[in-house]
């Protein structure tokens, strides 16, 4: 990948009116985000027309690539570039690939094997116990839970994963020096500080404008081996996800519901259109070709005794770590630490590789 100065791509991001479909066209006349900001004017016109030429004028006289760094540094967000060897494989993929992701939390979850589990707002019953059951066994099965973090069935499957100790990725449609809804503030800081991230293609400041959601759709479903719906209208939002899931050559699978109930409406004609039903986590795990782990794998993994133990499994579901950053990530000072790694070993949890380090087993 070429090498590049990512602050000027931060820059040009910045700009309201520079959308994905904007910076695309403007990254394939300049091969280099700093030529389309330093060029003069008549090249910009010239490779780019009046209107984009006047939107990086505009953003060259309103933001500092510098200070676009800084403000990120201040609010704890990360980002990576379509440029960067670490950007998800899955995600280049697509046609519409965001050239640059925020994020706060483990970069490294964005290229786990991952599922998309999304639903409407409004839910059911139903709805919402499929989902954390579904959500708990994908997670204990090793997959990361990919979502949009609304209201309803999103909210209800971050929530589940989070609750098996599993890794889940909140996409957002805003700046993430927010998390919306508010509601679920709680769940975003709890999925950061146990292993997972939330990203977004949204510069910081920018608010959760309702075309944002839609278009956010495409990073869940880019970011999956395959879109889960649980329950949905035929107006949902999250048919949307599973039309790029299908566009994008991905599997879309759906839970059948009640055909009295218009929460069921949506799901129940993916699978009429061919989407594969779902009753039970197997029907996921043998189309994406993962190996169900024994029921005894999965009690000794999701059965933390103390929330020293889920805290330190939680960090080591991410890749093995020292006990020194054990420490720093779980906030638990040594004495804990080591004592909950002794234990941990002791039920045959995770393993001492030497060094210092140590990873589950």
């Amino acid at each position: 990948m070429k090498k590049i100065d990512p602050k000027y791509l931060l820059a040009l991001n910045a700009h309201p009116k520079i959308g994905s479909q904007t910076l695309k066209k403007i990254l394939a006349a300049f091969e280099d985000p700093e030529e389309a900001w330093k060029t003069s004017n008549s090249i910009l016109t010239l490779k780019l027309g009046e209107k984009i030429t006047a939107l990086i004028l505009e953003a060259r006289s309103a933001y500092s690539p510098a200070e676009e760094l800084e403000k990120l540094s201040k609010f704890d967000v990360g980002y990576i570039t379509i440029y960067d060897k670490k950007y998800p494989p899955l995600l280049r993929e697509i046609p519409d690939a965001p050239a640059l992701l925020y994020i706060r939390g483990d970069l490294e979850i964005l290229s786990r094997p991952a599922l998309a589990i999304v639903g409407s707002r409004k839910y059911s019953q139903y709805g919402a116990k499929v989902a954390a059951t579904l959500s708990k066994s994908c997670a204990t099965n090793g997959l990361v839970i990919v979502s949009g973090l609304a209201l309803g069935i999103d909210g209800v499957a971050h929530q589940a994963t989070l609750d098996a100790g599993g890794l889940t990725v909140g996409v957002l449609g805003c700046g993430l020096d927010r998390i919306y809804p508010v509601s679920n503030y709680q769940i975003g800081k709890d999925i950061i500080e146990k292993g997972g991230a939330i990203i977004s293609e949204y510069s910081l400041g920018t608010p959760p404008l309702v075309p944002n959601f839609p278009i956010r759709n495409r990073i869940i479903a880019g970011l999956s081996l395959g879109t889960l719906v649980v329950e949905a209208a035929l107006d949902s939002g999250s048919l949307i996800t599973a039309g790029l899931a299908l566009e994008y050559n991905r599997e879309v699978f759906a839970v059948p519901g009640n055909i009295d109930s218009m929460m069921s409406e949506g799901t129940n004609k993916l699978i009429k259109m061919g989407a594969i039903p779902v009753t039970e986590v197997s029907d996921i795990l043998q189309v994406l070709n993962i190996e169900e782990k024994s029921n005894e794998m999965k009690a000794r993994e999701i059965l933390a005794d103390s929330v020293e133990e889920s805290k330190l499994l939680a960090l080591l579901k991410t890749g093995e770590k020292s006990g020194d950053e054990l420490v720093i990530l779980s906030k638990l000072d040594v004495m804990s630490v080591n004592t909950t790694l002794t234990l941990l070993e002791m039920k045959g949890l995770v393993q001492n590789i030497g060094g210092g380090r140590y990873k589950l087993k």
